[in-house]
């Protein structure tokens, strides 16, 4: 994901505290609450960071994907290119 990599390193910290709290949550619904995990539908998910920045990604047995990061109107067109 490029513009994880072109964000300030605090930040990729942050994010991937995140990515570990879905790894580790993920399969349990009461963690997903506390994660924002939500199904998009077609065995793709996201999880909210902060207001505005949602990540995306695919459930595989024992693997999680992660696609992309973006607001949710980026989302909402990664969603519609692979549908």
């Amino acid at each position: 994901m490029a513009v994880l990599r072109e964000s300030a390193k605090k930040e990729r910290k942050s994010i991937g505290e995140r990515i570990e709290e879905v790894r580790a949550g993920f399969g349990n619904p009461h963690l997903h609450r506390g994660a924002g995990i939500r199904a998009l539908g077609r065995g793709l998910y996201e999880c909210r960071h902060g207001l505005a920045l949602r990540l995306a990604f695919s459930a595989y047995r024992g693997l999680l994907y992660f696609h992309m990061m973006g607001d949710h109107d980026e989302v909402q067109r990664f969603l519609k290119a692979h549908r």
